[in-house]
């Protein structure tokens, strides 16, 4: 039986306290720690977009959003390693065979998989295989996963081909020093000649389990929902604790507290519906584009592509810039390392760094816009 969404949501609520405390941790250890990886198989996170089929939620791109939100909410760490964990979970289970399938997937419990989308390897084939060498970068979660899935080259069939492997045949470069992000352990992959089983291997081309999410609606459209979710938690996390230390803070010889300011209270106002609005307008968007998708059984055009790709960069740049404007009012004492308000900033400028957030989704967007003009 599959799991559903509200079991997964119960589950953290129920571990909240446990996600808070570990939220410092993984910064300071620079990794996800092994108590938070605990908690990850605990809740079943990994298995959100997992295919129903195999006993996952395959909770649609805009379900996504609130997801990871209310999880980056109290761990920023646990929602990026948990995007990236499920992300992978469920493109394994869509397009991985049923011989694999069988070795990853065991009672209905998806494995800890850390994963990099972009094909810096190369793969040859052998007999009951391939060979696979190269070097991988950002494996977010790769220092607790059971295994890491790496996007290679491939001779034959020609094209690009996921292979997994277990982590500890391939060298981890410990190379994660950063300002964002920081409990991530995002460390890059080194892989030499390594054999990988055929059974272990799968196309993104080739899907076999799943609805439309999985392929028909693109790599944005496969992601943007889980990213976008992460950077609309950490942001609301930010404003909360901002408006919760408005009602007291004080600025030197100013005898009324910070809240009290019309300034304050209108920026505040501003921030809260940018975030409602740029969450309003990619659910729509993800959701149309899944229409789209369900209802032709085509993946989606062209143009149909560049709009949801406008709309997760939109919206991630929009909550980015409207949350940023509240951090003036938290003072000196919200620079310490171990206060929200200052990890949430971090957290949230980082998340706009990830590929499917590039503002370069808008010049294509605006592209298609002029060529509708003529």
């Amino acid at each position: 039986m599959a799991i559903s969404i509200e079991q997964i949501y119960a589950a953290i609520d129920k571990h909240k306290p446990e996600f808070e405390a570990e939220a410092r941790a993984c910064e300071i250890a620079r990794r996800p720690t092994q108590a938070l990886a605990h908690l990850m198989r605990e809740t079943q996170i990994p298995m959100s977009k997992v295919p129903k089929a195999l006993g996952g939620c395959e909770i649609s791109p805009a379900q996504q959003i609130d997801l990871f939100a209310r999880l980056a909410y109290c761990n920023p760490t646990a929602a990026w390693i948990g995007f990236n964990y499920s992300g992978v979970a469920g493109m394994i289970g869509a397009c991985f065979s049923d011989a694999g399938i069988d070795t990853i997937f065991q009672d209905g419990k998806a494995p800890l998989i850390a994963a990099v989308s972009a094909p810096t390897g190369n793969a040859t084939q052998v007999a009951a295989g391939y060979t696979l060498s190269g070097y991988w970068r950002y494996a977010s979660g790769a220092t607790c996963a059971d295994y890491v899935f790496l996007m290679a080259i491939c001779d034959n069939p020609t094209g690009p081909l996921g292979m997994l492997v277990p982590v500890n045949q391939v060298e981890l470069i410990d190379d994660w020093h950063v300002a964002a992000l920081q409990g991530t352990g995002s460390l890059d992959v080194k892989v030499d000649d390594l054999f990988v089983p055929k059974k272990m291997t799968g196309s993104p081309l080739n899907q076999l389990r799943g609805g439309s999410q999985f392929f028909r609606m693109g790599y944005r459209g496969y992601v943007g929902g889980e990213n976008f979710g992460f950077t609309l938690g950490v942001a609301q996390r930010l404003v909360d604790e901002t408006a919760r230390l408005a009602k007291t803070k004080k600025r030197v010889l100013e005898p009324t507290p910070i809240g009290d300011r019309g300034a304050f209270r209108q920026t505040l106002a501003r921030t809260d519906a940018a975030l409602r609005a740029s969450r309003a307008y990619l659910m729509s968007e993800l959701d149309r584009a899944e229409q789209i998708c369900d209802g032709n059984q085509q993946a989606l055009s062209m143009q149909d592509k560049a709009q949801i790709d406008a709309a997760i960069s939109y919206a991630t740049e929009t909550t980015i810039q409207a949350c940023t404007q509240l951090v003036p009012y938290a003072g000196a004492g919200a620079l310490h390392l171990d206060h929200p308000i200052q990890r949430a900033l971090r957290d949230v400028i980082g998340s706009g760094q990830h590929l499917v957030a590039t503002s370069e989704s808008l010049d294509h967007w605006g592209s298609a816009l002029l060529q509708a003009a003529d």
